[in-house]
């Protein structure tokens, strides 16, 4: 009986290790669907990485581009701004020298004027002043003759 006993523990021992290599085999199994899985994902995030970074470096040729571009632009812009600022300080000194040449022409025909119109109003006013003599001279002449 002990050897029917230690028949059955045996059987019974080999079926739990038949059990449990079926069990570790079947985990075997799903921790390499498993590994399968994440490696699939390990390389679908790669690419993705990849791609994301081609993108990256493209955009940042473009925008290096874009920005030598846009350089080349300002500075031509800046040129041009530059040029009309040195035309307009030479029409500003040119102005201001026809504006000086101007007050000089000016000021001499002023005092000329001055000169002409201040003669012209003192004979009149001398021409006025003496018919009011005369004419005064005449009222108290009358007065006293009478």
């Amino acid at each position: 009986m002990k050897e029917s006993e230690g028949n059955n523990s045996m059987e019974e021992v080999a079926g739990r290790i038949s059990t449990l290599e079926g069990k570790i085999s079947e985990h075997d199994r799903i921790f390499d669907m498993i590994r399968e899985e994440i490696r699939g994902l390990r390389e679908y995030i790669d690419g993705r990485i990849s791609d994301t970074n081609t993108r990256i470096d493209d955009l940042n040729v473009r925008l290096g581009d874009f920005k030598l571009d846009m350089d080349k632009k300002i500075d031509a812009t800046n040129a041009r701004i530059d040029e009309t600022n040195k035309r307009i300080e030479g029409m500003d000194m040119r102005l201001n020298g026809r504006m000086e040449e101007m007050d000089k022409r000016l000021s001499g025909k002023m005092e000329e004027m001055d000169i002409r119109l201040n003669g012209k109003m003192d004979s009149n006013f001398k021409w006025m002043l003496g018919i009011q003599i005369a004419m005064w001279i005449t009222i108290i002449s009358a007065i006293l003759l009478h």
